[in-house]
């Protein structure tokens, strides 16, 4: 679902609006309740595993080589 997020011009507030895919509805301010808005970029959320290698944590963890080196789950790195 997307997720953008504006600027009133007239009171400054910021705020989150979902858009809904066949919904066109007039975007206002739920503060003041002006159409004059602006358009915000936002950063995307991205999980914290995006771009690493499977199985990262457990080749670092310990010293270990692969999931099959550690000593069993639970040990490595006090998990």
């Amino acid at each position: 679902m997307p997720i953008f997020e504006y600027k009133c011009s007239n009171c400054e507030k910021i705020f989150e609006i979902i858009h809904l895919p066949g919904k066109d509805s007039e975007l206002k301010c739920k503060v003041c309740g002006s159409t004059n808005l602006k358009k915000l970029i936002s950063a995307p959320f991205l999980p914290s595993s995006v771009g690493k290698p499977a199985n990262d944590e457990l080749k670092s963890c310990c010293g270990a080589s692969g999931p099959k080196d550690c000593p069993g789950p639970g040990s490595c790195c006090n998990q």
